[in-house]
């Protein structure tokens, strides 16, 4: 039964119709279909199709809520760690694809508990060793609990080992991914739990072509400028350089980038408004990824609200330039 509520228009629904009633993700609801959880049928197409009164049997006996949504719903996910260069990074990743997403994050067991209860993700990136949190004990938790036992945790760790991922994915994560995070494998985490269809996984449309591409790297740091050279050497860009924000802005009109890589740490950058000018000087405004060796939250936000797309710690760019990049 409904429950009192408001009687559906539909008398089936699709996957995505379902993980929206049931706050889950598409891909739980096929694994509840395959394990016989929910009876199913398939259209001549080969689409997986739900009936009414099955759904409302299965919600009743489980306890879960009937509902009835309209539209698309926006995606929820919680990332649960302490390091801002994780929640920029995820909140990176979800704005390049075209599907709504709120995204929270907990910072620690109580942040962690109140959200889960509050906000319902339907994904959780889960940091097993964050200090006052045990990451394994979380999800066995969630796990247990029939109200979030079908949502979807991806493990991130910073020490990565068969043993830790092992015991992870028998608490009941789908995946367990290494730090520093890898874009392309949040971007593929993202994709399969929302069942996203290929016409929703970018939203830039306009974007140049990658071979057309060029990578501006503004920095002083001579190391750092040999990491991301050589890790873009095997793209399909072009990388120019630049020492000082007036170099680059000279750089910056002789050869328009798509992508700038910005160290925080020259030393004319705040006379310079480079930021500002960048975004402001063209039609195609280049995405802009700024590098410091320790990041404030301040300086965070002062950028941000700049225009950046994201600001990262050094260490957080080099071996994942070309995630970052998308080339």
């Amino acid at each position: 039964m409904s429950r009192g509520r408001t009687p559906p228009v539909k008398d089936t629904y699709s996957t995505h119709d379902v993980a929206k009633i049931c706050c889950v993700t598409p891909t739980t609801v096929i694994r509840w279909i395959e394990d016989g959880l929910i009876p199913a049928f398939k259209t001549v197409g080969g689409h997986r199709r739900v009936r009414r009164e099955d759904l409302e049997k299965v919600c009743s006996e489980r306890g879960i809520p009937f509902n009835v949504q309209s539209g698309d719903e926006t995606g929820r996910i919680l990332v649960v760690d302490d390091e801002p260069v994780v929640l920029d990074l995820v909140r990176d990743v979800v704005n390049d694809i075209t599907h709504s997403f709120e995204v929270e994050v907990a910072r620690d067991a109580f942040d962690a508990g109140r959200l889960v209860a509050v906000f319902r993700p339907q994904l959780i990136f889960l940091d097993l060793m964050m200090p006052g949190v045990d990451g394994f004990e979380v999800c066995t938790r969630l796990k247990r609990d029939s109200a979030t036992a079908h949502t979807e945790i991806v493990a991130i760790t910073g020490y990565y080992t068969e043993a830790n991922t092992e015991r992870i994915l028998s608490a009941g994560a789908v995946a367990c991914l290494r730090k520093p995070l890898d874009v392309t494998d949040v971007r593929r985490r993202v994709i399969e739990s929302f069942r996203l269809r290929e016409e929703q996984v970018s939203g830039h449309e306009e974007s140049l072509p990658a071979e057309n591409a060029k990578v501006l790297l503004v920095t002083q740091n001579a190391d750092f400028r040999a990491k991301v050279q050589d890790e873009l050497s095997e793209a399909a860009v072009k990388v120019l350089t630049a020492q000082t924000a007036g170099d680059a802005l000279l750089v910056a009109q002789a050869a328009p980038p798509k992508y700038v890589i910005l160290s925080l740490s020259l030393p004319d950058l705040d006379d310079s408004k480079l930021i500002e000018k960048l975004i402001k000087g063209t039609s195609h405004p280049p995405t802009i990824i700024a590098v410091h060796d320790d990041p404030s939250e301040a300086m965070r936000e002062a950028v941000q609200a700049a225009g950046v797309r994201m600001c990262l710690p050094t260490k957080a760019v080099t071996g994942n330039v070309r995630g970052l990049l998308g080339v």
